[in-house]
């Protein structure tokens, strides 16, 4: 019936059989409309030329959504290889003479101190595709094209988007390796210092003490900074002790200008997922970047980031003993 369709009626335009298969796939049609970069009346349009032409019903609203009917079925089957082959197809002929450009969109901190570190692997294994790389922390740009993929924590809307986990994070406290020998060393307690953490969640020192078992005089609040490089160059300077978030830390700690206090470290509720239209997945480049994306992610998820700093100058052999009982 559909392949009969197609030679006798004026086959409709590209992106009205692009809003059929998308609606097709997605788990709605405001998520389809999402996903085709139209609004909701628009994709209408586009559902209902394509119905139009099939002269049936190809969808059917039921309580567990919008599924498709018989007849929907059958043109999906026939028309989506086509349309993925030619969709394919054009992307080679735009790739040719030139290289593959990917964009990611990222917060800053993460740019710096997990992505642009292992670029160079990358750039090894796929050095016809070129990397651009926007710093946002929004997904904002994700949705409007601007950017082919991105990494969003978890508190970033990401609705509509494909999205998959990459990196958990690990938190604890971690200074500049004096203050850290005069903690270790018992000469003065957490407490007594001033404390900074991350502006997104001022409460993560409480969080902290709470998490690994602390008990004591309450901690004083913390001094907020917008971004994780600079939370840890104030405490690289001496200005106080910081929330060492494992994703963004380990460029500081490798240097030795912070060091951990060898205090425990608590797994944080929230994390950081890679998030893609689902259309641009099927680029090749982007698909070959997000593949190895998830392959730093599992290596990063496997590697224990603050059970590997070795303790810091003669005096912390003393407070190896140190309990979460002795943080206040």
């Amino acid at each position: 019936m559909a392949e009969r369709l197609l030679r006798t009626r004026r086959v409709p335009r590209l992106e009205v059989i692009e809003a059929f298969i998308e609606a097709a796939h997605a788990p709605s049609f405001r998520i389809a409309a999402e996903r085709c970069a139209l609004s909701p009346a628009a994709f209408s349009r586009r559902i209902q030329a394509f119905r139009d032409f099939a002269g049936r019903e190809v969808f059917d609203r039921t309580p567990r959504g919008v599924l498709l009917t018989d007849a929907g079925r059958e043109c999906l089957a026939v028309l989506e290889p086509t349309y993925r082959a030619m969709m394919e197809a054009a992307r080679d002929l735009g790739a040719m003479g030139r290289p593959a450009r990917v964009t990611i969109s990222l917060s800053h901190s993460l740019a710096v101190a997990w992505l642009i570190p292992r670029l160079e692997r990358f750039r090894l294994r796929a050095p016809q595709i070129e990397i651009a790389i926007q710093t946002t922390r929004s997904a904002e740009s994700i949705r409007s094209g601007a950017a082919d993929l991105g990494i969003c924590a978890t508190d970033i809307d990401v609705a509509g988007l494909h999205a998959e986990h990459l990196l958990d994070i690990d938190i604890t406290p971690v200074a500049c390796p004096e203050m850290a020998d005069e903690i270790r060393a018992g000469r003065r307690r957490l407490s007594d210092h001033r404390l900074l953490t991350a502006v997104q969640d001022p409460a993560m020192w409480s969080w902290w003490a709470d998490k690994v078992g602390a008990d004591g005089r309450p901690l004083p609040r913390a001094e907020t900074f917008d971004m994780a490089n600079a939370l840890y160059e104030a405490a690289a300077t001496g200005w106080g002790v910081a929330t060492g978030m494992s994703v963004t830390v380990t460029p500081h700690l490798q240097s030795g200008r912070l060091v951990s206090l060898g205090l425990p470290a608590a797994r944080y509720p929230g994390a950081y997922r890679l998030v893609a239209k689902a259309s641009r997945m099927r680029s090749a480049p982007v698909a070959a970047f997000w593949r190895w994306l998830a392959e730093e992610g599992r290596l990063q998820r496997r590697s224990l980031v603050f059970a590997c700093q070795p303790p810091h100058g003669a005096a912390v052999a003393s407070s190896a003993a140190m309990t979460a009982s002795e943080i206040r």
